[in-house]
């Protein structure tokens, strides 16, 4: 299996999210600073369910049963009229 740009944005994301987990920020962090851990936290959220869904749709979408019609373009001119 390759790795694909998105699979590995993803697990830089998800590293990210662990790293920020596991070190706690220092006790005197101020009310900004939790805003903005969460901020990023919620954003990443966001972003990971976004990339996951997206790659469901590009499944099912791929997965699609196809008839095998072909498209036939028509093009119909109308005669002009004659000029006086």
């Amino acid at each position: 299996m390759t790795m694909r740009p998105r699979h590995l944005l993803v697990m830089v994301l998800v590293v990210a999210l662990l790293v920020m987990a596991v070190r706690p920020a220092p006790a005197e962090a101020d009310v900004l600073t939790a805003l903005a851990i969460a901020g990023a936290v919620a954003a990443i959220v966001v972003l990971v369910v976004f990339l996951v869904v997206a790659n469901m749709e590009e499944r099912r979408r791929a997965e699609a049963p196809t008839d095998g019609a072909q498209l036939v373009l028509v093009y119909v001119a109308s005669p002009q009229p004659d000029a006086p």
